[in-house]
């Protein structure tokens, strides 16, 4: 009777704990709650991860709209005291990059957010047909205990996904929690903005900057694509921010496709359209950052120099020629104000995590001194 009464017990017991550790998913698609941080246009997406409106597929190039799919810089924000938390979602392009692995290019990062701090949260990763991220061991301070924690959930900078959804235990609280309506930084640029070669989302400069300053922030980055082109710069100008950013010049070196002048031209313009939409608002013209082989007095493959010195020279008499005609509450962050060093390229074009904390920090202190 005993050996039958203490059966029952562990089955009883076992039931219980098993029953506590189901868990409950949440998909931020069937949300009422728009929990997606860092993207503009809401309600204007073919996509509901894209970064552009789908009234851009028919105005800007086949190349910017292929990257504007990819989901750099979204985050989304929930609230949960559960001491696991897991997230399964699907993709929609390759998982890796010659030079950035599943992690960086397609993987997730989740922040604990504890008033200004963000505290990194280490998963279990299963790469395959649905990525898998599971965070156990999860402890919130006593004084979170009972709503919960923030989190923050960077989404990955070089693939679309597809599907999304967060599970977290049955009988634990899940609250998404809305996009701030404070004004975003907005940034328009290339693969380094977007997010290349980051050892994982978080570690994007735009992502480190976004915890930083604690403000919301819009990547426009496309990979390969961010060449200050009128079409992107009209979409930008329908946008409210509290910063513009153009950090288009690495994908504008080539001398034979942008000369010195069609290269002033295209800054000039960008600058005066921006301005004439929004005319208090601060705009950071930025610098080549250069590339590890080409620093100068470096002994190999010195082209490299020339390709950034002449477009940053661009950058010095642009900047001037605003000046001079009126043009106020603009800012020019350059190539020395970044500091890159030669240890902080991953390919020798695009930056390491070392590389991006660099660019971050630079970015971090004129905009702070702008914000005042």
């Amino acid at each position: 009777m005993n050996h039958r009464l203490n059966i029952f017990c562990l089955y009883f017991f076992l039931s219980i704990i098993a029953n506590a550790q189901e868990m409950k998913w949440w998909n931020p698609q069937n949300s009422t709650i728009n929990a997606i941080e860092g993207q503009a246009w809401q309600g204007e997406h073919e996509g509901f991860y894209d970064r552009l409106p789908t009234r851009a597929k028919s105005i800007v190039r086949p190349e910017v709209w292929a990257r504007s799919k990819f989901s750099s810089r979204l985050t989304i924000r929930f609230k949960t005291n559960s001491p696991t938390i897991q997230i399964r979602y699907k993709v929609g392009g390759r998982l890796t990059l010659p030079t950035m692995p599943a992690v960086g290019a397609s993987g997730l990062d989740l922040y604990a957010v504890n008033g200004d701090k963000f505290y990194w949260c280490r998963p279990a990763t299963t790469f395959g047909d649905t990525i898998i991220y599971k965070y156990t061991g999860l402890k919130p301070t006593p004084s979170y205990y009972e709503e919960g924690l923030e989190y923050k959930l960077f989404l990955p900078p070089y693939n679309s996904i597809l599907s999304l959804e967060i599970g977290v235990y049955e009988n634990r609280t899940f609250m998404p929690l809305s996009s701030r309506d404070e004004l975003p930084i907005i940034v328009y640029g290339t693969s380094i903005t977007q997010g290349g070669c980051a050892s994982r989302p978080g570690m994007t400069w735009s992502s480190i900057l976004q915890r930083k300053l604690n403000k919301p922030l819009i990547n426009l980055g496309f990979s390969g694509n961010g060449r200050l082109e009128p079409e992107v710069i009209q979409l930008i100008c329908e946008l409210d921010a509290a910063i513009f950013i153009l950090d288009c010049l690495p994908n504008l070196t080539s001398e034979t496709v942008y000369d010195d002048k069609k290269l002033e031209t295209l800054i000039i313009n960008a600058v005066k359209d921006i301005r004439d939409k929004h005319p208090q608002t601060p705009i950071i013209l930025t610098d080549h950052d250069g590339y590890s082989s080409g620093f100068k007095n470096a002994i190999s493959q010195p082209r490299y120099h020339r390709y950034y010195n002449r477009v940053n020279k661009v950058m010095d008499k642009a900047f001037a020629k605003l000046k001079r005609q009126g043009i106020k509450d603009i800012y020019h962050l350059s190539f020395d104000d970044i500091d890159q060093l030669q240890d902080g390229k991953v390919d020798g074009t695009h930056p390491s995590d070392l590389g991006m904390m660099q660019i971050a920090t630079a970015y971090e202190k004129i905009i702070r001194e702008i914000l005042k």
